[in-house]
């Protein structure tokens, strides 16, 4: 019967890391195996499912995201490659909202099953202003879009762009 009861304590000795789920030994004030885990655990969020802050900035981006994909496919086309080339211009100049727009993950790979939303009109006829942007750049600089707004690239040996 003695043996049955050290086995029961151990499995009693040890509780289970609230953060990262390795075991520890028990105690009753402790929740965390380490103070890492601790400090990891007790960290405010910075996705837009917990932050109410970085939610309404997501939302202000893609609002705006979707504004600037408006306003290019309501130009003519002969009109919009030099829109495109006027917001690059721009970002590269220093507008550091414009410059998270056109190199945002998201816009530039939507998903195509849950994230139709994010297409003008709601069709898959047309680009996102990240993914024209990034056309735009490929065609031209030969480069990504986030190299091309963010600096890291020269500018094409021609000047033409």
């Amino acid at each position: 019967m003695s043996v049955v009861n050290s086995t029961e304590r151990l499995e009693e000795d040890f509780s289970n890391c609230l953060h990262c789920l390795k075991p520890f030994k028990y105690r009753k004030s402790k929740m965390y195996c380490s103070s890492n885990c601790r400090q990891y655990a007790c960290r405010p969020k910075q996705n837009s499912q917990c932050s109410v802050t970085k939610r309404r900035k997501n939302l202000m981006l893609f609002d705006k995201a979707m504004r600037l994909a408006e306003i290019l496919y309501s130009l003519p086309p002969q009109e919009r490659l030099g829109f495109i080339k006027t917001l690059i211009d721009e970002a590269r100049a220093g507008n550091i909202s414009l410059r998270e727009i056109l190199s945002n993950h998201m816009l530039r790979h939507p998903d195509p099953n849950k994230d139709r939303w994010m297409f003008y009109r709601g069709s898959w006829a047309y680009c996102t202003i990240a993914q024209a942007a990034q056309n735009y750049c490929k065609r031209y600089w030969h480069q990504d879009v986030s190299d091309v707004v963010y600096c890291r690239c020269p500018e094409p040996p021609t000047g033409e762009v």
